[in-house]
């Protein structure tokens, strides 16, 4: 694959005592690096999710540009999409704060019209990132990718051996999927532009600690070069 980049991600919410101690840690900043085979997972790219966001305002014209890179360079695009209403048997999963109740939100006694809008939009991707034909679409029934479905199995399957994440929440369901990814044996590589959080706080510092720990936060102007030279 193409070139790697060295930069440690360390945006500006980390301390200056914690930016000194993982720059004189030489455990910290190695690169993962790419594979042979890479694939493309977009995670809860969704409407509902992708409106208003406090981080990523261009995350939907980011992800755009990832998948026709991609697309041109026939590396195979998976999405992983919240579960259905009516997939799942009543109570499970079990309630999480961000959306109390099973089946998508409160019970339906206490469910808002505006809160009906926006399980709707669950169901809906932002035009620019729908999925293609020929790609994959696993629906999931907890944060990560990889909890309760098939991902893996078909990733491996493929013979993939590199998964570039991208998506939303930055802290919730794309962190969940970068650690699953790892555990699973994938080299993982998250293009900092194509993910997008909540808040800034919680967005910045799991892109930190993904860093650190798990995935290569990459610029996505490299992350297009390595696809496009693997074409």
């Amino acid at each position: 694959m193409g070139s790697e980049s060295s930069e440690l991600y360390l945006p500006e919410i980390v301390p200056e005592s914690d930016r000194e101690y993982v720059e004189s840690q030489s455990r910290y900043g190695n690169r993962v690096g790419w594979g042979e085979n890479p694939a493309v997972l977009v995670v809860d790219m969704m409407v509902a999710f992708v409106e208003e966001r406090r981080t990523g305002e261009d995350v939907v014209e980011s992800t755009a540009r990832l998948l026709e890179t991609a697309r041109a360079a026939d590396v195979p695009v998976f999405y992983a999409v919240p579960s259905g209403r009516g997939a799942l048997p009543d109570g499970y999963p079990v309630p999480i704060k961000a959306a109390p109740g099973t089946d998508r939100g409160p019970e339906r006694s206490e469910r808002t019209a505006s809160h009906e809008e926006w399980v709707e939009k669950l169901d809906r991707f932002p035009p620019a990132v729908e999925p293609a034909e020929s790609d994959h679409v696993v629906e999931k029934p907890r944060a990560s990718a990889f909890f309760d479905t098939h991902l893996s199995n078909l990733l491996h399957h493929s013979g993939i051996d590199t998964l570039v994440v991208c998506g939303t929440n930055t802290s919730g369901c794309v962190r969940a999927t970068v650690v699953d990814s790892h555990s699973s044996n994938f080299r993982t590589i998250v293009p900092e532009e194509c993910v997008a959080g909540v808040t800034t706080a919680t967005h910045e510092v799991a892109l930190f600690d993904m860093d650190l720990r798990y995935a290569d936060v990459t610029p996505l102007d490299d992350v297009v070069s390595a696809l496009e030279d693997d074409d």
